[in-house]
């Protein structure tokens, strides 16, 4: 293969992981598909490509519906609710949330992720995308996300552009009916979330109540090992009460407590003894939380410390 081709590969290769993750939900299953779209690529007759981004478009996307296909088949006998594994976007470097000091500020750590509106890796975006089937999802994120047009997409899924059209606006209906209603982070967000800290930590039920949206979602991801709540908990009283049962029970003194930005959101990342406890994401509306995604599952929050380790530590 010529360095020509292996650099226009590579050149493509942070926008296909982009895609790939987005499809898949999971860093190391994008990784395979992009590693697979590689060897496809070293196995082509390069030179009469015409459009190399598309192929590679097509290839990636039609890897992970096979490999989306096979997932799905896992995922319906999870246990428990399954929250896409997040991928850290930065830490948000000094101690003011924790109340350990004021400084905020973010930094890129993936350079294959980094330049990515956020708003599209939200897990919860990602989480209701794992309501619609392989290629709603390809068709959603390849015309909503990535601004694909409608005949681009039908040839990347193998369907008429027709066809695509009417796929899309199933998929967009499905995911505006199960997608909380999330708006931008309040304006003074360290000062906020201490608050927020604050309130749980200390069992203030009443302030909590007030920090709440009145739709507020708590979905926890424990898997088969860790104990978590099967099903959301939904409705303010009964998130705060989750929320202050839980710390009283599970929080030790010293236990790390981080602040992340993860897939674009703030996020509280929980480290007991060098090892990672509660990945815990947050999602404002109108100055209030509206929804937390708590990651315990151990497998998912090693192959996330890891990450961390790599890219984010702070």
């Amino acid at each position: 293969m010529t360095q020509s081709a292996i650099s226009t590969f590579e050149a493509e290769r942070p926008r296909l992981a982009r895609l790939a993750y987005r499809m898949l939900g999971t860093p190391d299953d994008a990784d395979d598909v992009v590693q697979e779209a590689w060897l496809r690529w070293q196995g082509a007759a390069v030179e009469d490509i015409d459009n190399p981004a598309a192929w590679l478009t097509t290839v990636t996307t039609r890897l992970a519906i096979d490999r989306l296909t096979s997932a799905r088949r896992r995922r319906e006998v999870y246990v428990g609710p399954w929250i896409p594994e997040p991928v850290s976007m930065g830490p948000i470097t000094g101690e003011g949330a924790a109340g350990r000091g004021s400084e905020w500020s973010e930094s890129s750590t993936d350079p294959a992720l980094a330049a990515v509106d956020s708003e599209a890796l939200e897990l919860g975006l990602l989480r209701v995308l794992e309501t619609l089937g392989p290629v709603e999802r390809a068709v959603f994120i390849l015309h909503d996300v990535f601004g694909y047009s409608f005949a681009d997409v039908a040839a990347v899924v193998d369907r008429s552009t027709a066809a695509t059209r009417q796929i899309a606006v199933r998929a967009r209906d499905r995911v505006r009916s199960g997608r909380p209603r999330l708006s931008s982070e309040p304006a003074e967000l360290e000062k906020w979330t201490a608050a927020f800290l604050g309130a749980v930590v200390e069992g203030d039920i009443a302030s909590l109540l007030g920090m709440l949206a009145d739709d507020v979602v708590h979905v926890s991801d424990g898997g088969a090992e860790r104990h978590a709540a099967r099903r959301p908990v939904v409705g303010p009283d009964r998130v705060a009460r989750l929320l202050v049962n839980l710390t009283a029970r599970d929080l030790r003194p010293d236990d790390e407590l981080h602040w992340l930005r993860v897939n674009g959101q703030v996020a509280l990342y929980v480290v007991r003894s060098e090892a990672p406890f509660l990945l815990t994401v947050v999602g404002w509306r109108d100055g209030r939380v509206g929804e937390l995604l708590a990651l315990v599952n151990p497998d998912k929050l090693a192959r996330f410390h890891e990450r961390w380790k790599r890219w984010g530590r702070s």
